[in-house]
């Protein structure tokens, strides 16, 4: 393992749990429900009451006002998206596949979710922007050697 492989490792680490940590709630979340107390406690304080906001109706609600098409089926897609293709881009697994349709899914977040608030700041695309460009540039550069395709004979590190 060199030192390249030790950078992706660690961007392809941070930024799956990132993008993890925000597609569970949406999958799991809801009123009434609360994230496991190790996941809670792991994510801080804000995590918990972002949980019990979130959830597939409350987003779907969202994304209904925001002019979605079938917001419904479009809250789980993008949950599931955010929750599975930040384990498989932490993990470099399904590489670029995965990442692709990580950075597809952050391109239509930043416009649609974030595009009237601008660049930056407290609803900004800034976020959206910069995990679905990791996820662009790992699905260009490769997983690295320390992945779960490498092991698996699926793509060369």
């Amino acid at each position: 393992m060199g030192i390249r492989d030790l950078g992706l490792l660690t961007l392809r680490g941070v930024a799956g749990a990132t993008l993890a940590a925000h597609g569970l709630p949406k999958l799991r979340g809801g009123p009434g429900t609360a994230p496991p107390p190790w996941l809670a406690r792991a994510m801080g304080s804000n995590y918990p009451p972002s949980w019990e906001a979130s959830g597939p109706a409350n987003f779907a609600k969202v994304l209904e006002r925001l002019g979605v098409p079938m917001p419904t089926a479009a809250a789980y897609v993008s949950g599931a998206v955010e929750l599975g293709g930040g384990l498989a881009l932490a993990t470099g697994f399904l590489s670029p596949w995965a990442n692709l349709a990580v950075a597809a899914n952050m391109a239509v977040a930043a416009r649609t979710a974030h595009g009237t608030t601008g660049f930056y700041g407290q609803g900004g695309y800034e976020f959206p922007a910069l995990l679905g460009t990791v996820a662009l540039g790992l699905a260009l550069t490769g997983p690295g050697a320390v992945s779960l395709d490498r092991l698996l004979g699926r793509r060369r590190g």
